[in-house]
């Protein structure tokens, strides 16, 4: 019976102060989903092969890489793991995984296009992890040639609802090959797996030369210790006696921030964007407190109307007991329905999270047995520390005491502590997103010479000088082609040892483009010296162009590089006819955080680009798909046996440079959520203030003040709360910024607008909240106000 009058004196504070309730619960609600979804991602990350037995005996061998200092791939030769196993107690087994060069697949003389995953494994995966299937039989796949197993979403995209099991699939691989393959299994989705795969298939010994390696030690097994005995012995790597091995946790390639520019991409392996993650983690701690503030605002104004309730029901006889479970009741409910309402929008974003990070969060994760205690944790917290400090403390107030304790000039301080940390947190997310999107748009400028770009052939293919002299015949939509040896964004590039004049011998990279003459307009490249690609061809032998990084590094100050041999300055090149004719301005072909490589450019004659294997093409934007499903025909028709395939500079280059893309998309999410939540909690706290001070503002009216005197009354301590948040986040976020940028070997120049936009984007919403406010206030009869006041 109590706690049935209880939960109706609760209900009728909650509609009698509903804006206030509506406002609190709001901005709780987002702030609990934006803490709840980067919790959860955090500790599904953090706990890939969670469920592995073997998780902390599996180690990934990995050694330098040979082509950039300081980075590390994981890759072993072929025949390399099974030597360890022979050879060292201390390996208990090994996995070696290759992933296949797929393009699509057919069924039933259906063609499947699509981004498909197709691994080679050892028979050793099942030692390693534990797949279960939905149909067939798992063992079969490892041990018998022309078996794959699926995926149960490849599965779902190849045969729809039907049995898969004993179904023919066509693979047809980049190098025009095409094998067929029975599908003997398909495969549970495992939660939390270190492997994202497609196809499963087994190793052919003819065509593996090596891949990523996985190694299990016994129990007890120092994996540091074992690597050292490994270079000890000499253990064959890929540059004997310059390179050395590494067994490297899993965390250690899992979560850390993919090296999309690298090589080596390891797609097929899970792994979390560290540096995002901890942003992201950050941001919405942040948000968090933003919504703390607004319930804590809203909660001590609310309860200055619930108090004159509660000192009408001690006159009526309400024990303390039931006075203080009313108060405990109200704050934790409040809560409770706040952390509900944030489990349904985490729901709704669920997808767009997803996206944003890439990751595979699903609901049920929320309520298994590794999240679910951790949020029933942090709900208890939230709810139960404050509903218990509200019924203590205030339980024994009087009315009089709670308006001495909390309102008055007391309250307002305290207001505007919550108000201005409020804005320090939105500035400070404002002036990270406009950092990040800087650094974005500098990107997307460097990625402009790609765009429309598209790049055809591999360096195993046919010859392409024939197709291209027919696409020049039948295709209308091709703005610029360029046919050469090399591919751009996956050029050759071999080390240079460069001596110093001081002695010092500096390693550097050295990229190689080998195209005709039109391959700097085709990439919009700048020449900076030197005659016309054209002109240098009609001239010269072998005419190279290097770029400014080239120059910077390689060539002593204040010489005059064109017209000298290129061998003066790059002693391991194989032609002792090329003279440098010209210098390019440099451009990038990775990340931004890598400085760009030295680049020379070797023009090709017509009788040396009969071995062109690429193509680079750059189409009109105004009939893209038009000149693709063209140009497929024509290939089509002169490569019958052989799939078409295309890949896109502009969005490979992006992709390279993912990690600011993201960390830009989730800065503005929680931007926008930031500023929302500060609006929230500005129209509730206007709301408050506005009625407490109805009868000044009426006085000041009836002696003649203007509506814009009385807006501006209003206004004067949140242009003062801004103008304090502004000093204090300024400095504090630029330093973080600062730290952020310095990863990047080309930063975006700053402008004055992401210093002034922050605070005007948090002057602005207030004024605007708060003008309305008073001006709806401004149109009330003062008397009237007045009367009803005494």
């Amino acid at each position: 019976m109590i706690l049935n009058v209880v939960l109706k004196m609760i209900l009728r504070s909650w509609w009698r102060n509903k804006v206030f309730f509506l406002v609190s619960v709001a901005s709780l609600a987002l702030g609990l989903a934006c803490t709840n979804l980067l919790m959860t991602y955090f500790v599904h990350e953090h706990g890939l092969e969670g469920r592995n037995p073997d998780r902390d005996r599996m180690f990934f061998l990995r050694q330098d890489d040979p082509m950039t200092e300081g980075k590390r791939v994981a890759f072993a030769g072929a025949e390399i793991p099974p030597q360890l196993k022979q050879s060292y107690a201390e390996v208990e087994n090994f996995l070696r995984l290759g992933k296949l060069d797929l393009l699509y697949c057919k069924v039933n003389e259906q063609k499947v296009e699509g981004d498909f995953k197709m691994l080679s494994a050892d028979t050793t995966l099942t030692n390693f992890f534990d797949y279960r299937t939905e149909e067939g039989s798992w063992g079969q796949v490892l041990c018998q040639p022309g078996k794959v197993a699926l995926s149960e979403a490849c599965a779902r995209r190849l045969f729809g609802g039907k049995q898969a099991v004993g179904k023919q699939v066509e693979a047809h691989f980049r190098f025009g090959e095409a094998r067929t393959y029975e599908v003997a299994a398909v495969l549970r989705e495992r939660e939390q797996s270190l492997l994202q795969f497609d196809m499963l298939i087994a190793h052919d010994p003819d065509f593996f030369w090596g891949g990523l390696t996985l190694l299990k030690l016994t129990p007890g097994t120092d994996a540091g210790h074992l690597a050292d005995k490994l270079n000890e012995d000499k253990v064959p790597t890929l540059m004997p006696g310059q390179t050395k091995y590494y067994l490297d946790p899993l965390d250690a390639i899992c979560f850390t921030t993919p090296d999309d520019s690298s090589q080596q991409t390891l797609d097929f392996v899970s792994q979390t964007p560290v540096q995002t993650l901890y942003i992201s983690l950050l941001a919405a701690v942040l948000i968090l407190i933003i919504a703390c503030c607004n319930y804590t605002n809203m909660s001590l104004s609310r309860l200055l109307q619930q108090l004159r309730m509660i000192h009408v029901e001690k006159l009526m006889g309400a024990t303390l007991r039931n006075i203080r479970l009313q108060l405990f009741g109200d704050a934790f409910l409040t809560v409770v329905l706040a952390f509900g309402l944030s489990i349904l929008l985490v729901n709704d974003c669920l997808s767009l999270f997803n996206d944003l990070l890439g990751s595979r969060l699903t609901m049920t994760f929320f309520f298994s047995s590794q999240m679910l205690p951790w949020l029933l944790l942090f709900i208890l917290l939230m709810s139960v520390i404050p509903a218990w400090y509200i019924s203590c403390r205030l339980s024994r107030l009087s009315f009089t005491e709670y308006r001495t304790l909390y309102s008055g000039r007391r309250k307002q301080r305290f207001v505007a502590v919550l108000v201005t940390m409020q804005f320090v947190i939105s500035i400070g997310l404002l002036l990270a997103t406009l950092t990040a999107r800087n650094q974005m748009e500098l990107t997307r400028q460097r990625a402009s010479r790609y765009e429309g770009c598209i790049e055809i052939g591999d360096a195993f293919g046919a010859p392409l000088a024939p197709f291209k002299a027919e696409l020049e015949k039948r295709v209308k939509g091709i703005e610029s082609m360029t046919l050469s040896k090399a591919s751009v964004l996956n050029a050759w590039i071999r080390q240079l040892n460069v001596q110093r004049p001081s002695g010092k011998e500096v390693r550097t990279n050295l990229l190689t483009l080998e195209g005709d003459s039109t391959l700097l307009r085709t990439l919009r490249i700048e020449q900076l010296s030197g005659e016309s690609p054209s002109r240098l061809l009609e001239r010269q032998a072998s005419p190279v162009l290097v770029n400014e990084s080239f120059v910077r590094l390689l060539v002593p100050t204040g010489m005059e590089v064109v017209g000298h041999a290129l061998r003066e300055f790059d002693t391991e090149t194989k032609d002792s006819l090329a003279v440098i004719a010209g210098v390019v301005r440099d451009f990038s072909v990775n990340s931004l955080e890598e400085s760009v490589t030295p680049l020379v450019i070797t023009l090709l004659s017509e009788s040396d680009l009969q071995k062109g294997f690429y193509l680079q093409l750059r189409l009109r934007p105004e009939n893209r798909e038009e000149t693709l499903q063209q140009i497929e025909a024509v290939w089509n028709e002169m490569n019958p046996n052989q799939p078409f395939g295309y890949a896109d500079m502009h969005r490979d280059f992006m992709a390279r440079n993912g990690k600011v893309l993201s960390l830009s998309h989730i800065l503005t999410f929680y931007a926008v959520i930031g500023l929302l939540l500060t609006g929230f909690g500005l129209f509730g706290i206007a709301w408050y203030a506005t009625r407490q001070r109805i009868r000044e503002i009426s006085i000041r009216k009836v002696h003649g003040a203007t509506r814009r005197q009385i807006i501006w009354l209003l206004n004067k301590p949140f242009c003062i709360y801004a103008v304090v948040a502004y000093v204090v986040a300024m400095p504090v976020g630029w330093w973080f910024m600062l730290h952020w940028l310095e990863q990047f070997a080309y930063r975006a120049p700053l402008s004055v607008g992401i210093f002034v936009w922050p605070l005007l984007v948090v002057w602005g919403i207030s004024a605007v909240i708060v003008c309305l406010q008073g001006w709806i206030l401004s149109r009330v009869n003062p008397v009237e106000c007045i009367k009803q006041d005494n």
